[in-house]
């Protein structure tokens, strides 16, 4: 059809696919809403974990937190190696996807001390 004002009325009666209709109202209110919730994700500034910690001494969290905020972003990925041994002397070595674990994983952990950065099965 040439003619979009006829074109929009005859969805709007429904005389197309099965797919919600909207009416031009309800889709610019829709629209508004949607840009609007857009633009308030987009100025959230996510907090680092690492921010406000005292990493002097450990070189392997001073890295990380350096790259952290680039891995959260997308602006970089990271693959940490590591090997470690467990209490009972066996070697544990694997893979971790920096990146993906900061967006499934708190971090906060790992910077004050409290947990060890290990491999897990999903890595």
């Amino acid at each position: 059809l040439e003619d979009e004002e006829l074109a929009r009325q005859l969805v709007e009666l429904g005389y197309r696919g099965s797919g919600e209709v909207l009416k031009r109202e309800e889709f610019e209110a829709r629209k508004q809403l949607a840009e609007a919730s857009r633009l308030s994700k987009r100025s959230q500034k996510k907090t680092l974990a690492s921010a406000g910690k005292e990493l002097a001494g450990y070189p392997f969290l001073q890295a990380l937190a350096q790259r952290e905020e680039a891995n959260k972003t997308g602006k970089m990925t990271s693959i940490i190696f590591i090997r470690d041994k467990n209490i009972k002397g066996q070697e544990i070595s694997g893979y971790i996807d920096f990146a993906h674990r900061l967006k499934t994983e708190d971090f906060e952990p790992y910077f004050t001390g409290k947990k060890r950065l290990l491999p897990k099965l999903s890595d």
